[in-house]
């Protein structure tokens, strides 16, 4: 149910995996064929699959054998309460995966971050232990199934859908990591409180010898430890007392264990901007120090790690000013984070924002753009004129990406900054946020 477009995602995993087993697959999205074109090419060898597209059909719920359930199909949905009342298993990828594999799990979740910092901890447990990078990063673990060894570390990122997998196999990562919580996704939820439900899911079936690592800068974050039974580690930019993890002392990056310190690395070695980066940099780090690697290798890995696509990418310098791909800034508290990481005296950032709202609160990210952008340039959307209600400065609103990116090389200066944040997302003009990006870094690669 769902197929995705996402190449390595849950649906194109799910529907390799059933294929090649021998099952009879029905492949059924309310997306047009058209839409989901490359996916279909890379299943057209196998003829035990068939397809309907644009509807369900509630025949297909009450006469399956199993279901699998796409993370972004909402529980609530019509047809899986079909498949329920017919007595029809519903599994997704991750109650599969952990019902045949028991591999160290280190699972990383939170409202922002959470790709970085996956990254960079497959990036770090490499240097010690081989490992498998999978989940919300675009690559299920579906593709692992039959190629993993016993002792692979798998690295997992997991939204709040994804966490949902977990239940019905009630296990939980070895390692967890929530990086922050933040408001998101008031779209799909009925109150903030369910969505923060959901992201305590990764720690629900821990074990006493397992251990969550969280923000101690992020007030959400914080009590969070009254509830969990496992051991607690923190991350912090400011010097904390009594607790086991990771923290800032002047220019030294310190880990902390049963009241001993020891001196890591530098803030100097960490290579990627903001504030937000340098929480996630910690949560890597603390990460690696439990796990045992060594202070050289995750000196090392800070100073190659350059962030990920998409994510604060710079894209390219042209005539002086910088140009930025920040499209999973999906929600205003990425956008917010993405501003602040080039804050200055004088205003010196090209907006580029908008698109569609999720049910979230822009005041803030209204008050910094009146502190930070010079120029602002939004893509039309219930986000757009939420914010516009919030902030009454000039504007343009471009429809396609190639009209945004010429207008804002024609708005900035020598030493300005070009910044695609949209703090929304982008459902209407472009496929997802990928597609977003991408058509970003296409338009600035021509200019």
């Amino acid at each position: 149910m769902g197929l995705g477009g996402y190449g390595d995602g849950s649906g194109i995993s799910a529907t390799l995996f059933f294929a090649q087993a021998g099952a009879r697959v029905l492949v059924t999205d309310m997306k047009k064929k058209e839409e989901l074109k490359h996916q279909i090419k890379k299943l057209n060898k196998f003829k035990n699959i068939k397809y309907v597209f644009g509807r369900h059909r509630e025949s297909n719920f009450q006469k399956a054998d199993l279901i699998f359930q796409n993370p972004l199909v909402p529980d609530s949905s019509l047809y899986l309460k079909i498949a329920r009342k017919n007595n029809i298993p519903i599994v997704n990828d991750w109650s599969l995966f952990l019902n045949k594999h028991h591999n160290f799990l280190i699972g990383i979740t939170g409202s922002k971050g959470k790709s970085t910092t996956t990254s960079l901890i497959y990036e770090l447990i490499k240097k010690k232990n081989k490992a498998i990078l999978c989940g919300n990063i675009g690559v299920s673990p579906l593709k692992y199934m039959d190629s993993i060894k016993k002792d692979d570390v798998v690295v997992a990122e997991f939204s709040s859908w994804l966490l949902r997998g977990l239940l019905p196999v009630r296990k939980c990562p070895n390692i967890a990591v929530i990086t922050n919580l933040k408001s998101d996704h008031l779209d799909k939820y009925k109150s903030l409180e369910d969505y923060h439900n959901d992201k305590k899911i990764i720690f629900k079936f821990q074990r006493p010898q397992d251990i969550v690592i969280l923000n101690r800068d992020d007030e959400r974050s914080k009590w969070l430890s009254e509830n969990i039974k496992s051991k607690v580690f923190w991350f912090s930019k400011k010097i904390f007392s009594g607790k086991g993890g990771v923290f800032i002392r002047g220019e030294d990056v310190i880990f902390k264990k049963e009241g001993k310190e020891e001196k890591v690395a530098k803030i100097s070695d960490i290579q990627i901007p903001g504030d937000h980066n340098l929480e996630n940099i910690l949560a890597g780090v603390c990460v690696a120090k439990i796990f045992g690697v060594k202070n050289s290798d995750i000196k090392k890995t800070l100073i190659q790690f350059k962030g990920l696509p998409n994510r604060l990418e710079l894209v390219r310098e042209i005539k002086g000013v910088k140009y930025y791909n920040d499209t999973t800034a999906t929600n205003p508290d990425g956008a917010v984070s993405a501003l602040k990481a080039f804050k200055s005296k004088k205003k010196r950032i090209v907006l580029i924002a908008g698109g569609v709202d999720k049910n979230l609160d822009y005041k803030e990210f209204a008050k910094i753009i009146k502190r930070e952008v010079k120029e602002l340039i939004f893509f039309p959307g219930t986000a757009t004129d939420k914010i516009l209600r919030e902030v009454n400065v000039h504007h343009s609103v471009m429809h396609k990406m190639s009209e945004a990116v010429h207008l804002a090389e024609g708005l900035a200066k020598k030493g300005d900054i070009v910044l695609l944040s949209p703090g929304a997302a982008s459902f209407g003009l472009f496929k997802n946020e990928f597609d977003r990006g991408k058509q970003f870094v296409r338009e600035v690669k021509k200019l």
